[in-house]
């Protein structure tokens, strides 16, 4: 049986015990919360291995034994599953504390029970969504501010037209489907537009760069090829939600000719 299979097991055979007036079952009861604290310790020592894994990449990376880049992949994946460990820790543990607290209870305690357990649930349900909606509003500002960082380099940098709309593609492509990216609201932003111009062998002038932004310049940027070639879309009118439910991100003919 999975740890999360498991965790799921347990959280709903505590509801099941909640809403009805028949006295549980003990031994059922004792048997979950054995099984329980067995893989509580086993996700904080998967947690703790993480933590020491982040510390062995960052010694590495000090040493010279590992690239930076690749030290930053790694640790995207090894924080993700700490995070992960931790949330499921800390759902076993309420889950635990629910079954405990059950065993003592009687038959009309457990009814007793019932309503507040349904409006908390109710109520965390509500916060985990409100949780939801601001780290993903958090993670769409990122973006934005990373994209418009990005399209001012290539802006100056493409070469005409069909390189422009082939950066500003592989930039969207990047920012919606590279798992480095996931989390990128909590990546350090002037590395990520390093990295990012870096992948799409553009070369940013970081003499302007001030306080997270790049400083205005005083004359007015227009290159040659815009005049000929008419206006350029903006990486918004990029039709990405056409491929957003593909398992593969999509590639134009020619999107990444400039990072072969």
């Amino acid at each position: 049986m999975s740890k999360m299979h498991l965790l799921t097991c347990i959280s709903q055979y505590h509801s099941i015990l909640l809403m009805t007036a028949a006295a549980p079952d003990l031994s059922d009861i004792d048997a979950a919360i054995a099984k329980g604290e067995w893989w509580l310790r086993l996700l904080e020592e998967l947690a703790e291995s993480g933590v020491a894994l982040a510390g062995e990449l960052a010694a590495a990376v000090k040493s010279g034994r590992m690239k930076a880049t690749v030290a930053a992949d790694l640790y995207v994946r090894i924080s993700a599953a700490v995070r992960q460990a931790i949330a499921m820790s800390m759902r076993l543990e309420e889950a635990l504390r629910g079954l405990t607290a059950l065993r003592t209870c009687t038959a009309q305690e457990i009814a007793t029970a019932k309503a507040r357990a349904l409006a908390q649930a109710e109520a965390d349900t509500a916060a985990r969504e409100e949780a939801r909606a601001k780290a993903k509003a958090r993670r769409e500002a990122s973006k934005e501010q990373v994209r418009e960082l990005v399209m001012e380099v290539i802006d100056r940098e493409a070469t005409d037209r069909e390189d422009h709309e082939n950066l500003s593609l592989a930039l969207e492509q990047r920012l919606s489907f590279d798992p480095a990216y996931t989390d990128i609201e909590s990546l350090p932003l002037r590395e990520t537009v390093e990295r990012i111009c870096a992948d799409l062998k553009i070369t940013p002038d970081w003499s302007r760069w001030e306080a997270g932004r790049w400083k205005p310049r005083n004359e007015a940027f227009q290159p040659d090829w815009r005049g000929r070639d008419g206006p350029v879309p903006r990486p918004h009118d990029v039709p990405v939600t056409d491929f957003a439910g593909s398992s593969d991100p999509p590639i134009r003919p020619n999107a990444d000719r400039r990072l072969e």
